[in-house]
């Protein structure tokens, strides 16, 4: 008899860093699937998709025993990963169909940890770099809530939140549309020109960012002037709770949720509102998701956690009757697996300008038109931020109403960011003698 295996689902790994043109056009604004799978395929043929050279994919130590159990199988992609599973062929009707060689309960958790490869595994992301909580991506296949879109895995974007301190790049929902924090100069906060639109959808947000473990530091913001004060650990449901009380080191505190509740049991992994309060008026709550187990490991970025629900809806691995979503129909015809995207966006900085030498920047009036006056330094910068990109990028000029060029400006090279008292954040070029900048003495 013949052994049989099927692709189980799929994770796309997608970062808008390696998915842009030399016209700064991403593969997330791409309207079609077939647009997007030819953007997608040109970006791997020419070798320019190495997102799983920054980051790695490793199954948690308990799901790699699981793996063994279900006879499932890890196969690493170009873009993420799939899992494939053994399998017993079976008919419905003139469909040929799957069921796991091994019944894989309902409730059966696979979870599979994203671990950085290199220092700059993050660098080029957009993720927040002040955060209260140091919480890593928790991504998951349940939709309980219907709030999720297929195939993202990413919960919603939330409404805009006028007293949150928002970060460049930050995302919000602005009105109807989901858009991105500038952190313009001289502009106020809340203005509603400090919020671009952003092209494409489902993107991971820190919205995302709910992973803790029992045990971890509390970073109050800036503004806050906390020395004692409450923290309660609640179940979502409210029914289990645990308190402590602090004095706060400085700007943050040690909050250890660890220990056992009055009837001597620990409360188990899960989801819990996180709610904080101290002198001064201070006051904040915190949705997160709990675990004392592997889960957490400090470094990583992230877990995605599926589960083999059976409910049928297009975030399950499994049809209602329990076998595979892919399927062969009568004609030939390939009902595919389910697969699940990750959506990623490029970290966005301003892009600084210096003279080498301190000499003076010559500019033409296509560059006027992108960049800001000189600084007393002699520096010119973008005048909206723009987002890393491993390919160099084309900047369309618009005059009169009208595109009528494109306008080649150097591109940041590395990583590294500086940051002024605003955190607006610059990614600094220093530009060497060219004809594109002639300087001056």
């Amino acid at each position: 008899m013949s052994v049989i295996y099927k692709i189980l689902f799929e994770v796309q790994l997608l970062h808008e860093y390696y998915l842009q043109n030399t016209k700064g056009i991403s593969f997330f604004e791409q309207t079609t699937d077939q647009q997007r799978a030819d953007f997608l395929m040109e970006k791997l043929r020419q070798d320019q998709y190495r997102l799983l050279r920054d980051w790695d994919i490793q199954p948690l130590p308990a799901t790699a025993v699981l793996m063994k159990n279900y006879h499932l199988r890890l196969l690493p992609t170009a873009t993420g990963f799939k899992g494939a599973i053994e399998v017993k062929k079976v008919m419905q009707g003139g469909t040929t169909a799957y069921t796991p060689f091994v019944p894989v309960p309902p409730d059966a958790a696979f979870r599979f940890a994203i671990v950085p490869r290199n220092a700059d595994a993050l660098a080029f992301t957009s993720i927040r770099m002040r955060r209260t909580l140091p919480a890593q991506y928790y991504f998951s296949n349940d939709n309980t809530a219907n709030t999720k879109v297929f195939p993202s895995l990413s919960v919603p974007v939330p409404a805009n939140d006028n007293t949150r301190q928002y970060e460049q790049g930050e995302l919000s929902k602005v009105g109807a549309d989901v858009s991105e924090y500038l952190n313009k100069p001289g502009t106020p906060p809340n203005d509603p020109s400090q919020w671009r639109k952003i092209k494409g959808s489902g993107f991971v947000h820190e919205g995302d960012r709910l992973l803790l473990p029992f045990t971890f530091q509390y970073f109050f913001p800036p503004y806050a002037q906390v020395s004692n004060g409450t923290a309660t650990l609640e179940s979502i449901a409210g029914n289990t709770s645990l308190q402590r009380t602090f004095t706060a080191q400085g700007t943050q505190v040690r909050l250890d949720f660890s220990g056992p509740l009055p009837d001597n049991s620990l409360l188990a992994d899960g989801w819990y509102n996180l709610k904080v309060t101290g002198d001064n008026n201070f006051a904040a709550q915190h949705l997160l998701y709990a675990s004392r187990t592997e889960m957490y490991k400090p470094g990583n970025i992230g877990v995605i956690e599926l589960r083999a629900n059976t409910t049928g809806d297009a975030f399950a691995m499994l049809d209602s009757d329990g076998t595979l979503k892919t399927k062969l129909q009568p004609d030939g015809t390939k009902i595919p697996h389910t697969i699940y995207e990750l959506r990623f966006r490029s970290r966005n900085s301003y892009w600084r300008y210096s003279p080498q030498h301190g000499q003076t920047l010559v500019f033409s009036n296509h560059a006027n038109n992108l960049l800001t006056v000189a600084d007393p330094n002699g520096a010119r910068t973008t005048k909206e931020p723009w987002p890393f990109s491993f390919n160099n990028r084309l900047f369309p000029v618009t005059e009169n109403n009208i595109t009528n060029y494109e306008q080649l400006l150097p591109n940041p090279r590395g990583l590294s960011l500086t940051s002024d008292a605003d955190q607006r954040l610059y990614a600094d070029v220093v530009v060497l003698l060219s004809k594109i900048f002639p300087q001056g003495p």
